[in-house]
């Protein structure tokens, strides 16, 4: 059943990684946590929008759009806070018997089982790029002024416009990589830029020493000697 495969197995189905970057994700996962969509992007072996495209298409799960018109805020306090960040989830709407939330790993049903349980709710999953779904948790819950990262949106690819929260169905989606660098960069200082830098090389370099020890190449007894042996110039 689709529902039942994972979703590094669905993304090298799709072609969009190989079994590398597969088992290095898995790896950095195993040792330091995180989602396995996340780690797969801040490795840069793929684009956010191709990992929501793969959910979309594989398991026809609907997108909801959380920019195109205002959540209300009888909606938003159906979860709590502290749960949405927890879990990176926003409420959207309600709908019969149930509500709408919006997760970038619909195929995360743990997460979505501990969310029923905690919250009492009928919750039916839905996609949204996990990107936007933070900055929602920050909009809506903590009340900043946040500023959306500039992308060709979902409603413009698919050909549709309504002024209504839109769901989409993975059908209708057809991803197109956002180039518009000089948008995004104005977005941080140079200070920013250099510290996120530094961060993705961090995680990349995780990955990669996680991988060769988990795979006998090196231990990290021999690891942590080598480190020493280069501060002291050896």
């Amino acid at each position: 059943m689709a529902e039942a495969k994972k979703l590094g197995e669905l993304l090298k189905e799709a072609g969009l990684i190989d079994d590398f970057q597969l088992e290095s994700a898995l790896s950095h996962q195993r040792n330091w946590g995180g989602k396995l969509g996340t780690i797969l992007v801040e490795l840069e072996f793929i684009r956010e929008e191709d990992v929501a495209k793969v959910i979309a298409d594989k398991l026809r799960t609907p997108y909801a759009d959380l920019f195109g018109s205002e959540i209300p805020e009888a909606v938003i306090k159906l979860i709590k806070p502290d749960i949405a960040k927890k879990y990176v989830v926003v409420p959207v709407k309600k709908e019969a018997g149930g509500v709408v939330i919006a997760m970038s790993d619909p195929l995360d049903i743990d997460a979505i089982d501990e969310l029923r349980f905690i919250t009492g709710l009928n919750l039916k999953p839905a996609l949204a790029l996990e990107s936007e779904i933070k900055l929602a948790i920050r909009k809506y819950y903590d009340h900043e002024e946040v500023a959306r990262k500039v992308r060709t949106s979902f409603k413009e690819i698919s050909g549709k416009s309504s002024g209504k929260m839109e769901i989409i169905r993975g059908s209708d989606l057809n991803m197109a990589k956002a180039a518009e660098p000089e948008a995004a960069n104005s977005l941080y200082s140079k200070e920013e830029t250099a510290q996120q830098t530094m961060l993705d090389h961090k995680i990349r370099m995780d990955a990669l020493i996680s991988l060769l020890i988990e795979k006998g190449l090196i231990t990290r007894d021999e690891l942590v000697s080598m480190i020493y042996q280069k501060k002291l110039g050896l």
